[in-house]
């Protein structure tokens, strides 16, 4: 966990050095081109929560005891009373 932490510092070290020092570009961007970086960005947002979607789930879900089970364990009992 430390060595990742220690990349992850190093990688936002080196983007910020090259924001830093960046030169000024004589060229044409699309104005196109910010809209599509941010729907990938997005895109990938949505993917990752997909994959990760049980992780999710289980980690909403930890505290809450009342299930599809327990519900119909209470169900059950309510109708023998």
């Amino acid at each position: 966990m430390k060595t990742l932490l220690g990349l992850f510092s190093i990688v936002l070290l080196v983007a910020g050095a090259a924001m830093l020092f960046e030169r000024p570009a004589y060229a044409y961007a699309d104005p196109g081109t910010g809209l599509l970086a941010i729907q990938a960005v997005g895109s990938a947002l949505v993917a990752t929560g997909w994959y990760l979607r049980r992780k999710i789930s289980a980690l909403l879900h930890r505290g809450s005891q009342s299930g599809p089970d327990s519900a119909t364990k209470n169900d059950e009992g309510s109708e023998h009373q």
